[in-house]
Formats: C-alpha cells, structure tokens, sequence
C-alpha cells in the first residue's frame, strides 16, 4: 500500500491528529454576498442560430439558470438538507478528510450493522447517497429486509466537497484508496463493503486489490475496461458499415446498433465540450 503526505509543506516528526470532529455545513450571508455579486457580472456569449445545444450551451439558456441561482434557490434550505446526516472531519496523510457516517437507528439486540463505503464520482458529491440511505439504515421501514442493515460512511474525495485537496503533485486512485482504508480502520472497521461510480468506482476497485482480506464484497455502478477501450470504439464507428473488418457478423450488426444509436451515440452527442 505504501504511504503518502499530501498536507501542506514537509511532514511532521510528530503522529498525526487521529480524532474524528464533528462538522457542520455552513452557507454565511457574506458567502450568499460573495455568489450574487459573480453571478451579477456573468458576461454571456450570443448562440449561434438554431443550434440548441450542439456548439455548447447557449448563452440564452445560460442567462436562465443563473437567473434562478441568483433570486430564487433558497440556500438556507439546501444546507439544512445537507446537514440531515452527520458529518465529521479527520486528518489523514496531511489532509482533513469529509465524511458523512449514518449509523442504523434501530438494530435488534444482537444484529450487527453491515459497514458500507459509498464513494461519489465526478462531478458527484456524498449528497448523491442521500436518497439511498434510509433504505440502507432503516430497509424495515421501506418494505426491506431488515436483517441485512448497512452503516454507512460516504467520504468526500480529497479535492472534492469539503474534503481538503491534496497540496502535492501525483495524488491518484491508489493515494484515495489508502486514504479511504485508514479511514474504515479509523473507525473501527476492519472488514466491509464498498460501492463505486465514476471515479469511485476506480478507487474502491483499486482498494479491494490493494486489501482483499478487508474487501467482503464490492458493488460498481460503472465498470472500466480500459484494456479494451480502442477496439470498442473502432467496432462502434466501423461496425454498421464494415462489420467484417473488426470481426463482426450480420448478426453482431442486428443485434448492437439499435441499442448504440438509442443509447451510446446518444452519450456521445450530448457529452460534447463545446462550451469549455
């Protein structure tokens, strides 16, 4: 697994600060200040005509969105959602690490609590989890089993939320993977499950290589085949037309291209970049 410092300068001779702190989100008014005044000096860009969304987002439809962050979104009532969960903090390889931790609220005498880590993506956040975990701490209350109960501890990628970022160059899937292991063995867990979309997937797929015989189970919501990544792309682009010259059939042909007209080049046409 090695180690890592990615705090700010050289790291101290001294052990790092272990404890677990309570931490409360906070939206001030100099913040809400601060957000209307940039918003309020938004420069929008004239679209080109009749072209929707296909050379980016269109400088008109932008004027809409910021209309509505800027007088009607009700700050105050998003961090009190927010703030549903607790949420704590911790330093771990020179970095003060957010989580979000939800014990059950009722567990028979007996029954133990299943240990859940639930990583985000790009550009996701814990807050994605928020809809899931009452099914996962209270599954007797949703018309779930109730014998198989999860704890669950959703933590902030170092850079993302309101974990601090890495202050060190090289920060990568195996550093939030040894970060996130500290962290469940921080909390008295030395053993659990891990599930992962996006970047998250990367990372918990990285720690239950990293650790095994920690890993009980792990659950991805996006697989990556990195290895084969090319060769799929040359099928998508050249099979319909040529299907013989990347070893596809008639049948291949039938079968794939509904589905990535409908669904892949779908994906395709609206991940454009076109506004960056």
């Amino acid at each position: 697994m090695g180690d890592g410092w990615w705090g700010s300068g050289e790291r101290p001779q001294k052990n790092e600060d272990a404890r677990v702190r309570p931490f409360h989100i906070e939206a001030s008014e100099e913040d809400n200040k601060d957000l209307h005044q940039r918003l309020d000096r938004t420069r929008y860009v004239t679209p080109l005509e009749e072209a929707q969304f296909h050379y980016g987002f269109p400088g008109t439809e932008l004027q809409k969105i910021v209309s509505y962050w800027r007088g009607e979104y009700d700050w105050g009532k998003q961090v009190e959602t927010l703030n549903r969960y607790p949420h704590y903090k911790t330093t771990i390889e020179g970095l003060d690490v957010h989580f979000v931790h939800v014990k059950p609220p009722h567990l028979p005498p007996g029954q133990k609590a299943v240990p859940l880590l639930l990583v985000h993506g790009w550009p996701g956040s814990f807050y994605e989890f928020y809809r899931i975990i009452p099914l996962l701490t209270e599954p007797g209350k949703h018309g779930l089993d109730p014998k198989v109960t999860f704890e669950v501890i959703c933590p902030s990628i170092p850079g993302y939320g309101f974990s601090e970022a890495p202050h060190k160059q090289g920060f990568d899937a195996v550093a939030a993977a040894r970060i996130f292991y500290k962290l469940m063995l921080r909390l008295g867990f030395s053993q659990f499950y891990l599930q992962g979309g996006d970047w998250g997937s990367l990372i918990t797929t990285t720690l239950s290589q990293m650790r095994p015989e920690a890993v009980k189970g792990l659950h991805l919501n996006l697989l990556l085949m990195s290895n084969r990544g090319l060769r799929m792309l040359l099928c998508i682009l050249l099979g319909r037309h040529l299907p013989w010259l990347v070893g596809l059939t008639r049948e291949d042909v039938r079968r794939l291209f509904p589905y990535f007209e409908k669904s892949v080049y779908a994906v395709l046409r609206e991940s454009g970049r076109g506004s960056e």
